[in-house]
């Protein structure tokens, strides 16, 4: 992977990303794989309507969560 190469997400990477995100404790994430759980990625339905209700501060904290476990699960590192 070339460290400037655009990153191209698929309808299953969005739903892995949004399951992440609202699912961002270390056992809800557990069930986000497991194909057999209810609370599988594969089962988001995208086109459902959601609405936030938490402050923004989590908002922001659990997004950048979901995106950080999304990254590291495909190879990415963060570098300063």
């Amino acid at each position: 992977m070339h460290p400037n190469a655009p990153i191209m997400l698929s309808e299953e990477d969005l739903k892995e990303i949004f399951a992440l995100f609202t699912s961002p404790a270390d056992e809800e994430v557990k069930q986000i794989y497991d194909e057999t759980s209810e609370f599988h990625f594969g089962r988001v339905s995208l086109a459902e309507e959601y609405s936030l209700t938490q402050e923004k501060r989590e908002f922001a904290v659990d997004a950048w969560r979901a995106v950080n476990r999304f990254l590291h699960r495909r190879g990415y590192t963060f570098v300063a």
